[in-house]
């Protein structure tokens, strides 16, 4: 109970934070699926199903806000936390747990702010904590039984993310390596490994078949995703292996996390040289390495990439606070032991509260009710200086919302899928944002379907952005404003059956004209949001 208590303080600030744009796609198909639409099918993205339905599910219970997702986040972090604890006490000892479980939620939420919480990589930190948990069960029962529930529970991290596959090698190389017990029993539980988790995952694959959507969904995970994961990444946007894992150990951009890392350091190196460890403690290293390496497959190393390694690395560090201590004892008194002890506790203790504060005091003063939600959000922008402008999204959102009945069609010629979410207006094409349009890669039959959509569904507006280029996806340093001059069948739709007709920042808005339509001028809004953002915005 003191666990989730504390950990529920420590995640204060996760309700508070709006969404990125990654929030917003996910959004954005959960709203299509809740209108009975299918992923991929209806709504186009790259990601595996178990995101959609989450975000889908999550709106089911907390009602459709940006505060439904995180509230699910935070209980499925302290979830997570609790099995970090479990499987510390288990392997290694209750101290070492019950600091692996601190360390956890310390390290998920003072380490990176909005953009990297609420991903679907943070999300397959439960499945795969669980199972691991199911893994040491079934070994030391040596149940197939255990043994399929494992590969469930793998199959469901899958589903989230596809490489994280790579987990299944763990359970099946400790029951192949036994020499505990017959080869048979041993092939029995390895396969049953494999099979529970190639039976959970037929069963996706089937819902989405009967729901019409499988064939969308292996055109654009495997088929386009390979050839996207292919794409060179633009410096400095991506480095080596060892500097985004050294910046992952240190905690940047808050650095002050650098303990957690050390720690683990540490508790790796005492793990790898004991001799009475145990055939199941060397899991806990190995658990760090295989998803260390699926983010080394992916070809990229987005922050939120490293999310299903911090369970293993916060038991890594949960271990080295234990070496020390016992090295402390070992090499003193016990009196001077104690003192050193309750001293590098302290020690640690300010240096964590410090980078917490540091980082977080913002999300924190505002749940605290002293900083007012319009200036908190605004915040946001100051803070990330990017391509993204949350506050544009809410005018943009709000202007539509006033200018369009419910349930009106619209679309987004960019990459800002999170205005259909705060807008409650479905998009007009399964394509919520330009990346698989513009991508050099994708079939040219997707620019005529989009073409054939807006033919069809008529949105009465059209809104092409500025200033959002991504040349990691697409390897276009163009913006979508820009990439119109080589989509010829948009822009003479445009063109012909839509005027430009407003301007809020980087949005130029374009609405349709009956067939007799003039053009007329173009009503633009000033850069300056101060005065126009709703002072209580969507949550």
């Amino acid at each position: 109970m003191l666990l989730l208590a504390a950990g529920a303080a420590l995640l204060t600030p996760l309700p508070t934070y709006p969404f990125g744009r990654d929030q917003g796609v996910f959004a954005c198909v959960a709203d299509v699926i809740a209108r009975g639409g299918v992923p991929y099918r209806d709504a186009w993205d790259m990601k595996p199903p178990g995101i959609f339905y989450l975000f889908w599910a999550s709106f089911a219970l907390f009602g459709r806000s940006m505060l439904a997702p995180r509230i699910l986040d935070l209980v499925w972090t302290l979830a997570t936390a609790i099995a970090i604890w479990s499987l510390g006490r288990r392997l290694l000892s209750s101290w070492a747990g019950i600091a692996a479980g601190y360390l956890f939620l310390v390290r998920y939420i003072g380490n990176r702010l909005f953009w990297h919480t609420t991903q679907c990589d943070g999300f397959a930190s439960l499945p795969l904590a669980l199972a691991a948990i199911i893994f040491l069960r079934a070994e030391t029962r040596r149940s197939a039984l255990l043994a399929a529930v494992c590969g469930v529970l793998v199959a469901l991290a899958i589903s989230f993310k596809f490489t994280l596959g790579i987990f299944l090698l763990l359970p099946c190389i400790a029951a192949l390596s036994s020499r505990e017990e017959p080869l048979r029993p041993r092939l029995l539980r390895c396969g049953c490994y494999v099979v529970g988790c190639c039976l959970a995952l037929g069963l996706v694959a089937a819902l989405m078949w009967r729901a019409g959507g499988l064939h969308d969904m292996v055109e654009i995970v495997f088929v386009w995703n390979s050839k996207y994961a292919a794409l060179h990444v633009p410096a400095p946007l991506q480095r080596s292996l060892l500097q985004e894992l050294g910046k992952f150990l240190i905690g940047v951009p808050n650095a002050y996390l650098f303990p957690i890392g050390l720690l683990a350091l540490v508790g790796l190196v005492d793990l790898g040289l004991r001799k009475d460890a145990g055939r199941v403690r060397w899991f806990i290293p190995a658990w760090s390495v295989a998803l260390a390496a699926s983010v080394w497959v992916q070809g990229r190393y987005y922050p939120y990439h490293w999310l299903p390694v911090l369970p293993p690395l916060a038991l890594l560090a949960g271990q080295g606070l234990r070496t020390i201590g016992f090295l402390l004892h070992r090499g003193a008194t016990r009196r001077a032991a104690r003192a050193l002890s309750a001293a590098g506790l302290v020690a640690l203790l300010v240096i964590l509260t410090f980078a917490y504060w540091r980082f977080l005091n913002w999300p924190v003063r505002h749940a605290l009710g002293r900083v007012p939600r319009d200036v908190y959000l605004r915040g946001f922008d100051r803070r990330l200086s990017s391509d993204f402008s949350l506050t544009a999204d809410l005018r943009v959102a709000a202007w539509l919302r006033d200018h369009t009945e419910e349930e009106t069609p619209v679309f987004i010629w960019g990459f800002e899928p999170l205005v259909y979410f705060l807008a409650d207006r479905p998009p007009a094409s399964r394509f919520l944002y330009t990346v698989p349009l513009i991508a050099d890669w994708s079939p040219p039959e997707w620019r005529q379907e989009l073409v054939r959509d807006l033919r069809r569904k008529r949105p009465p507006y059209v809104l092409v952005v500025h200033n959002d280029v991504t040349p990691w996806m697409t390897g276009s340093w163009n913006d979508s404003a820009e990439e119109l001059a080589g989509y010829p069948e948009l822009h003479r739709l445009l063109d012909h059956d839509y005027r430009l007709c407003h301007q809020i920042e980087d949005f130029d808005i374009w609405e349709r004209t009956p067939p007799s339509g003039l053009r007329a001028g173009v009503e633009t809004e000033p850069a300056d949001s101060s005065d126009v953002l709703p002072a209580q915005s969507p949550r």
